[in-house]
Formats: structure tokens, C-alpha cells, sequence
């Protein structure tokens, strides 16, 4: 079991961790380990601030690209009209991923730099791990990006200070050559207590060396299906599936690296939350998990997920009729009632835990590989095996008539619309990361949906533009990014990034 701690997100900084054994009130150890090693305080501890550090962002994602996507529409909101502030989301977003103060990038690959002049192949895996996991999303929403030379300025050299952008095919190679070294040094690691993963500062795995594995081995399935559309990763998506002694994957819903919420505040759809009554899942959601959704349609069966994340409206409720509306995309002042609409159920709100990959997302990914040849198996069953590990997330009764009537459903609808199929399950099975839905969307093109009402633009955007408050800190590699391929000399967000070939 996890330790309890409390974090503050500001507290650690690089010099603390180099030169000290302890740290500030701020970070506040409540169950203190009487066992626990000390002989790498400074690392540990780089280590366990990490994750604190950018776990917000990821939680949030729901507000921009979850809206883009249209997971989610917030009442009023200038996202769904598309009027936002585009640059200062861009800024903000960027700022916080590039901060070299104290930022979780920086950390991560302090600690890949710092475990290497250690020789503790563990942490250099770690540091790697998360590397990976952040610039990910931060690719994906922009293009190409520092990533080589990313989050190193404390080496002190021009290159690391004004990295580079590396087109976003180099980015991905790399990304997929870290996650395979991450997965060596772990299983190179030796069982002793200076090669040890600090447990009470591991928020994911306790430690668990094994865990880490799966994870960096599912990410880095979840990077090469997203190029696949444009790359040739057919034979290194079968090795994996073919050797789990050496690529190690989730094999149940146990596996998942859940961050949980200590403090029930920090959870972005906490009921003490103000405007929580505003959050609301999109009217697309709501339609097809009540087994309509037109074009969007894969199931006549009511979705047993939809009653653990909404509440059937208030009105309906009280005429004995419960019924689920979504919240319609676009509107530029809802005048509606919030009786009228779904909320946000109290189990979602009280949920406090986020999964940064899941078991369902792994067996979608499987279910596709199967499906376009690059591995066998019976993609049918792979798929409804990933709708029943996602409804198992939820601690859903799978073997209940509402469960059961929509896998069968599931089942009758998905020959002839597989990929539509996989993509929409995907898109659900991460209700609440906008980074996973958005670039499933952009790369499958499911669910189909299109600007709202009283949106001001005609097409959605397909990635977050260069603020131009950010490129002018590093203008001349930023200028390079802009005037290559891609963008060719276009910095819009209606351009797609290299992945988003269709």
C-alpha cells in the first residue's frame, strides 16, 4: 500500500535535491517507512516530485483538447464556440512543459542525468519513462518540439538552453528508442537496495520495477499505432506482442498506473468545485452511450458506463421518467436550465483517481493490430474484452442484463465498422484525458462531429499553434519548425501535425 503523503507542487527545487537530505514543510512524508533507505535521498526525491508536477495538466485536459474533441462541453464556454484565446492556451501550456524551474520535464531528465552519473539504472529508466509521457502530448498537440536537448538547462550549454525543434518523426523514434532503453535498464536492474525505486515516493507502481516495465512497453504500443498511418511499425508492434518475457505488457485492469488524489480538492471534478454544475459531457457522448448517436451510432443498447459518470436530469427524475441529455456543442449562451441537462454523477465527482494508460486502451490497440494484419488473433473478442476491462475500471457488474445486452450488442455491430468501433471505445474509455480523446479523433477521424452551433470557426482545430510569447525565446529554432514541412511557413492551429496524414 501507497504511503500517504501530501505534496505541494512548488517545493522541491534542483539545488535542494543535489545538496540536501531533507526537504521543506512543504513536502510532508505523513507514515514515514522506519525500513527505508536513505542512501540516495537527493534522487528519491527528485524522483517522487515529478509526477506531482505535471499531473494537473493531464487531469485538466478536459477544459482545451477534451472540448476540441468534444468529450466534453462546458456550459458557455468559449472553447466550444471556438473563440478562445488560442494563444494563451498555446503559451500556457508550453510554458509549463518547458519551465526550468522546477518543471516536471526538467526534473525528469535531471533524473535520467543524475541515476546515469550514479549508475542506478532504475531511476535513469524512470526519468526516461516520464520524459516520454510528457513530451508525448506535448508533440501531439503542437508538432515538431524540442525533445532531444528538452529540459536540460541545467547542463549550462546553448544547445540545451535553446534546443532545438525535432521534427515530430524524429521525436517519435526517439520516444520509442527511450521506452526500449527504459525497459532494458529495468530489467537490468538489479534486485539491491542501492538499485531500488524509492516505494513511498512511487505514486504509480510502490517500487514495482515489473510495473514499470508494462507501463513503458504499453506506452510505447500507444506511440507506434498512433504512427502507424504513416509509418512502417507492423514488425515492432508484433515482436512486442510475441515476446512478453522481453516486452512485458498490462495484463489486467491491476496493472493500470492510477494517480489517486489525497486531498479530494485537487480533483478538477470535485463537487466543492463551484462551477462543477457547468462540466458537463457533450451531447455526442451522451447519445451514443444511450445507444443512439446516429452517425456515431455502435450499439442499440444502453452503455453501462453512462450511469457511473451522470446523473439522469433532475426534471426527468421528478416526471419518473430518468432520461440522460448531454450538454449540445457550441452554444454561445445556454439559457437552459440546469434541470434540464446531466450532471456529473457523485461517483464521478468522488472518483479522486486518474488513469494515465489502461488496460482497455491496450487491448483497443491489440483489437486494431489484428484487425489491419499485423498480428493474429480474434479481434472481436480482443475488443469486447477491452469494453469489459474499462467497465471494470468502474467497478461495473459485467455479468448484469444492462451489461450484458450492450456487449452483445457491441458484438453484433462490430464486423464492417472496426475501426469506427475501436476509435469510439477508446474515446470513451478516456472520458477524461482530452490529450488521449483529441488525438484519437485526429488520427482515426471517430467520432465524427463537427463545429456547434454558434461556433465562429467552420473547422475544428487539429493542433495548438507556436505562441509567438514562446518562439521569441528561441526564435530561430522556432522559425526553422515553422517554415519546414508540416507547416511550411503556417503557424494556425487548422494545420495537422505529421501523424494526422488522413
Amino acid at each position: 500500500m501507497k504511503l500517504i503523503k501530501t505534496f505541494s507542487y512548488t517545493c522541491i527545487t534542483i539545488l535542494s535535491l543535489l545538496f540536501v537530505t531533507g526537504c521543506s514543510e512543504s513536502l510532508e512524508e505523513i507514515n514515514v517507512n522506519p525500513n527505508q533507505s536513505v542512501e540516495n535521498p537527493s534522487i528519491d526525491l527528485l524522483f517522487g516530485s515529478i509526477l506531482p508536477g505535471f499531473i494537473n495538466q493531464v487531469t485538466s485536459s478536459y477544459r482545451i483538447p477534451g472540448q476540441l474533441a468534444q468529450q466534453f462541453a462546458v456550459k458557455n464556454s468559449d472553447v466550444g464556440i471556438l473563440t478562445h484565446d488560442e494563444d494563451a492556451e498555446s503559451r500556457r501550456f508550453w510554458e509549463t512543459v518547458y519551465s526550468e524551474n522546477n518543471g516536471a520535464l526538467r526534473n525528469a531528465s535531471f533524473l535520467a542525468f543524475e541515476a546515469e552519473q550514479q549508475g542506478h539504472l532504475a531511476y535513469q529508466a524512470l526519468g526516461k519513462i516520464y520524459k516520454v509521457y510528457i513530451l508525448s502530448y506535448t508533440t501531439d498537440l503542437f508538432g515538431d518540439i524540442p525533445y532531444v536537448n528538452a529540459g536540460q538547462g541545467f547542463r549550462l550549454e546553448d544547445k540545451f538552453l535553446f534546443p532545438e525543434y525535432d521534427t515530430q518523426s524524429n521525436v517519435y523514434q526517439v520516444m520509442l528508442a527511450d521506452l526500449e532503453d527504459a525497459n532494458n535498464l529495468l530489467m537490468n536492474s538489479p534486485d539491491s537496495e542501492s538499485q531500488r525505486i524509492d516505494e513511498s515516493r512511487d505514486l504509480l507502481f510502490d517500487g514495482d520495477k515489473m510495473a514499470w516495465r508494462k507501463f513503458a512497453n504499453t506506452l510505447r504500443m500507444r506511440l507506434l499505432m498512433r504512427i502507424s498511418n504513416i509509418e512502417m511499425v507492423n514488425t515492432q508492434i508484433r515482436d512486442i506482442f510475441d515476446d512478453p518475457v522481453t516486452y512485458p505488457l498490462f495484463d489486467s485492469i491491476d496493472d493500470e498506473p492510477v494517480f489517486s488524489y489525497n486531498n479530494s480538492e485537487d480533483w478538477p471534478f470535485t463537487s466543492e468545485n463551484p462551477d462543477i454544475e457547468d462540466v458537463r459531457l457533450s451531447s455526442i457522448v451522451v447519445d451514443i452511450m444511450k445507444g443512439e448517436g446516429g452517425d456515431n451510432a455502435i450499439s442499440d443498447q444502453q452503455d453501462p458506463r453512462l450511469s457511473v459518470l451522470l446523473n439522469p436530469t433532475a426534471n426527468s427524475v421528478t416526471a419518473g421518467t430518468p432520461e440522460f441529455v448531454g450538454q449540445p456543442i457550441g452554444i454561445a449562451s445556454d439559457t437552459e436550465e440546469n434541470e434540464t441537462r446531466s450532471l456529473l454523477s457523485s461517483e464521478f465527482q468522488n472518483l479522486n483517481k486518474f488513469w494515465l494508460m489502461t488496460y482497455a486502451e491496450l487491448l483497443f490497440i491489440k483489437t486494431e493490430a489484428i484487425h489491419r494484419g499485423y498480428i493474429s488473433g480474434d479481434a472481436k473478442t480482443t475488443y469486447i474484452n477491452g469494453v469489459e476491462a474499462s467497465c471494470k475500471r468502474y467497478e461495473i457488474d459485467i455479468t448484469s442484463t444492462e451489461s450484458v445486452d450492450y456487449l452483445a450488442s457491441l458484438d453484433a455491430n462490430f464486423v464492417g465498422n472496426e475501426i469506427k468501433q475501436i476509435a469510439i471505445q477508446r474515446w470513451l474509455d478516456h472520458i477524461n484525458n482530452g490529450f488521449e480523446g483529441y488525438s484519437v479523433w485526429r488520427r482515426l477521424n471517430f467520432p465524427v462531429i463537427s463545429p456547434g452551433r454558434d461556433a465562429v470557426a467552420t473547422q475544428i482545430p487539429t493542433r495548438y499553434f507556436y505562441s509567438s510569447k514562446t518562439t521569441d525565446k528561441n526564435q530561430a529554432n522556432a522559425d526553422e519548425a515553422i517554415n519546414r514541412a508540416p507547416l511550411n511557413g503556417l503557424n494556425t492551429t487548422l494545420q495537422k501535425v505529421w501523424w494526422d496524414s488522413e
